[in-house]
């Protein structure tokens, strides 16, 4: 399989992350093992000499056009929006690079452009921000794929109707398939001609996030356009894969795992947040954590920041901050707390909370890292229902 993507250093404070990747080198680096003649094709700074030296290690025959610029996306966490240096408005595009190929997944760059003909191509643009079509520069395939997520997909195409957009995006670009990412939700496939199908999101005990959309296209595209499958099994196949990265962080993921659960794609309850205020950095920690759960579409208040009550919608699970609060007397928590309520505990003391609260609470998850507690919380409001194996779903 032939990619064309941007290779590009990424940091991250909490928790800590320093790797040359960017969506090419994410991307070839997941399939390394499945398809060990993959080819990426790639702008390659001084920089970023290390990160195309490891890819070559992994049996990766990368293409490199020489660029002065290295990129740089820098993250507070990983749910947080990147800076990106040098400013998007200061980076001078480089001569497109060309790609001819029977499989082909194209990646949309911030240093340049790729210009792809393939008999199955997977296209994943990568930003909301004025999304290029397909077609526009060139580029052509005798089968075509979009992966996009719901905020790209309805900049392109200018609807907040998912179905009507992905309707939209067949017809103006051609695309015989077009696969929508909805975060937690999982996603949808859209296929020409067929009625749409939905593919669950995995459950992971932590969730790191850097990447995933790199490696969701990256599995996706290599049993789609590569191997022949069908759009839907690709996708599953692609979702599990995330499930694994987001986990383990390795590259390439482990394969699917025969005790992986499929989460439901039931509209999560209403979550409440509590913690303590009365420091700067505790006051930030819940603004954030409030701000990324209603990003992600979730319904939630936190009294400590002013939020009125609302009696008509009954708490589905509790997120608890656990610093500077003693969660098994605090009064904040108690009260709101029926016996079988989801709790999830962001404690980043280590292991002693476990020890002390551990039989207090019949349902509780404890996490030390942010972005974990924020998706298991969710996943924790979201109602169970009997999968179509009779299996129980979350």
């Amino acid at each position: 399989m032939d990619i064309a993507g941007g290779l590009y250093l990424e940091l991250c404070d909490v928790p800590q992350w320093n790797a040359t990747f960017g969506s090419g080198g994410r991307a070839a680096a997941a399939v390394a093992d499945l398809s060990p003649s993959s080819v990426l094709h790639t702008y390659v700074a001084p920089a970023a000499e290390n990160g195309a030296n490891y890819l070559k290690e992994l049996g990766i025959d990368v293409r490199r056009h020489n660029t002065d610029t290295a990129i740089v996306f820098a993250y507070f966490h990983p749910l947080s929006r990147p800076h990106l240096e040098p400013p998007r408005s200061t980076i001078a595009a480089n001569p497109p690079i060309l790609v001819e190929s029977g499989a082909i997944l194209r990646f949309g760059f911030v240093e340049g452009d790729a210009v792809v003909r393939g008999d199955r191509v997977v296209y994943d643009p990568q930003t909301y921000h004025e999304p290029a079509l397909f077609g526009a520069n060139g580029s052509e395939a005798k089968c075509l794929a979009l992966v996009i997520n719901e905020l790209e997909i309805r900049a392109m195409a200018g609807t907040a109707d998912i179905a009507a957009a992905a309707t939209c995006a067949m017809t103006s670009q051609g695309a015989d398939v077009v696969i929508v990412k909805a975060g937690i939700r999982g996603a949808t496939v859209f296929e020409r001609g067929k009625a749409a199908r939905h593919v669950p999101a995995f459950r992971s005990t932590r969730v790191f996030k850097i990447g995933t959309g790199d490696v969701f296209s990256a599995i996706f595209a290599h049993y789609w356009a590569e191997d022949g499958m069908s759009p839907h099994d690709a996708a599953i196949l692609a979702s599990k894969a995330v499930a694994t990265y987001c986990e383990t962080r390795m590259l390439p993921p482990m394969g699917p795992q025969p005790s992986m659960v499929a989460l439901s794609d039931l509209p999560p309850g209403h979550i409440e947040i509590v913690g303590a205020v009365d420091t700067i950095g505790r006051r930030w920690t819940m603004e954030e954590a409030r701000f990324r759960l209603r990003e992600l579409g979730l319904s939630v208040r936190a009294p400590a920041l002013g939020d009125a009550p609302d009696e008509s919608r009954a708490v589905a699970a509790l997120l608890v901050i656990a610093e500077g609060m003693d969660i098994l007397v605090d009064a904040r928590v108690r009260p709101v707390m029926p016996p079988d309520l989801p709790v999830v505990v962001l404690y980043e003391g280590g292991d002693r909370l476990a020890a002390t609260v551990g039989a207090a609470y019949a349902n509780l998850t404890i996490t030390d890292d942010f972005a974990s507690s924020l998706y298991l919380v969710a996943w924790a409001a979201t109602p169970q229902r009997i999968g179509t194996q009779g299996r129980l779903i979350a």
